[in-house]
């Protein structure tokens, strides 16, 4: 556990390090706005790193921030889903993953019928259907 633990965590100063690198790079060069900065200090910073943080890497900090949390809690390695182990070799490929490989494939298989399925009250008209 100690082992997954440290890669957690090295994998977050990893992603951390790359915000600040580009955060940096992105307000290098810009003259700061006429006002009272310190009191806006923790406003911008968020704002820049709102701006910074694709959604890709929001996810996966929330992600590695979970799995730490679920390792302090004593149920890391458990499906969230049905409750059994979750293999180590799934969590040595995918140390923040939060369901068995069944879970998995059936959360999957739920959010893609979802999202093919048409909002209820919306009916899908052929083209050429359409009145003007």
């Amino acid at each position: 556990m100690k082992s997954i633990k440290d890669m957690l965590l090295r994998m977050r100063e990893d992603l951390v390090k790359e915000i600040a690198r580009r955060s940096k790079a992105t307000t290098e060069g810009t003259m700061p706005d006429i006002g009272d900065i310190l009191d806006s200090v923790s406003e911008e910073r968020t704002r820049e790193l709102d701006m910074i943080l694709t959604d890709r890497e929001k996810k996966k900090l929330n992600q590695i921030d979970d799995a730490l949390d679920r390792i302090e809690e004593a149920t890391y390695g458990l499906c969230e889903e049905c409750g059994v182990k979750i293999p180590k070799g799934r969590l040595k490929v995918m140390p923040f993953a939060k369901y068995c490989v069944e879970c998995q494939e059936k959360l999957e298989r739920e959010e893609k019928y979802l999202r093919e399925e048409p909002e209820e009250g919306i009916k899908k008209v052929p083209a050429g259907e359409v009145e003007e």
